[in-house]
Formats: structure tokens, C-alpha cells, sequence
């Protein structure tokens, strides 16, 4: 089996201004969303550019949780952008918190990684330049 297509399903403690959040920040587009009896989002559809992407209020009743307030996440999102630091000034000016700047990276990008509201960590790529296997190599000793 080959799979076409990995997207990611985020818990949040408010899903609707985590929707805001990410329109606003990522120009991500709200496809579908369904509340529940309760008042919680129980399911929201959007896109990052060609990237399928799933929000939902958290649900510790049957384990699908938020990050930790402490910071706890065991995953980071990947964003590739036109401008990565454009990018990462509207996701702060959004609400997100600085974890790095941007910075030129050996590979030939330029990265900076941001913690949303919802305390998801987010890298904002942007590729810049073109770099050969042996220049990678010089680069990172």
C-alpha cells in the first residue's frame, strides 16, 4: 500500500478561534464545520493551500486532547510559504509566540518556528535557494 495523502487532525481548547487563528495567520480556508449538542466543534474541514487539514475541540472523554499548558506537544507542523518571514510576522501580529526566528537553514531555506494560541508548534519554510548534496555537506560541518 502506497499512501497519497497524510493530513493533520489538531484538538484544540476552542476550535473556532483556532479557525480564525490559522484564516488569519496561514490564509487557511474553513471547508466544512459541525457542532455539536454541547456547543463544541466536533469536526472542521480546512486547507492550507493543497493541504487537507482537520480541526476539533478537544475530547478528553475519549482521549483526544489539546496540547499541554506547559508547552507539551509530540508533533510540529511543517508550512512551506512563498515567505517565510512575512509568514511568521502574521502568525505573531495573530497570536502565535516566537520558539525561533527565521534563520537561513544548511538545505537552502529560510525557517522560523512558532507556537499558535492552541499550543501547536509550527515551522514556517521557505525555500530560497538551491543547494547540491556536497554543498549540504560543507554546510553542516
Amino acid at each position: 500500500m502506497r499512501c497519497s495523502e497524510v493530513s493533520p487532525y489538531l484538538y484544540v481548547r476552542d476550535a473556532a478561534a483556532a479557525l480564525d487563528f490559522y484564516r488569519i495567520a496561514f490564509d487557511a480556508v474553513e471547508d466544512t464545520r459541525t457542532t455539536e449538542d454541547d456547543g463544541r466543534i466536533g469536526h472542521a474541514r480546512f486547507t492550507l493551500g493543497d493541504t487537507v487539514c482537520f480541526v476539533a475541540d478537544e475530547k478528553p472523554e475519549i482521549g483526544a486532547r489539546a496540547p499541554s499548558g506547559d508547552g507539551g506537544t509530540s508533533v510540529a507542523l511543517v508550512l512551506r510559504v512563498a515567505d517565510a518571514d512575512a509568514t511568521v510576522a502574521r502568525a505573531v501580529a495573530a497570536g502565535a509566540t516566537i520558539e525561533r526566528g527565521v534563520t537561513e537553514q544548511p538545505g537552502g531555506e529560510r525557517r522560523g518556528w512558532v507556537v499558535d494560541p492552541f499550543g501547536h508548534r509550527w515551522a514556517i519554510d521557505s525555500h530560497v535557494v538551491e543547494v547540491t548534496e556536497e554543498e549540504l555537506r560543507e554546510r553542516t560541518r
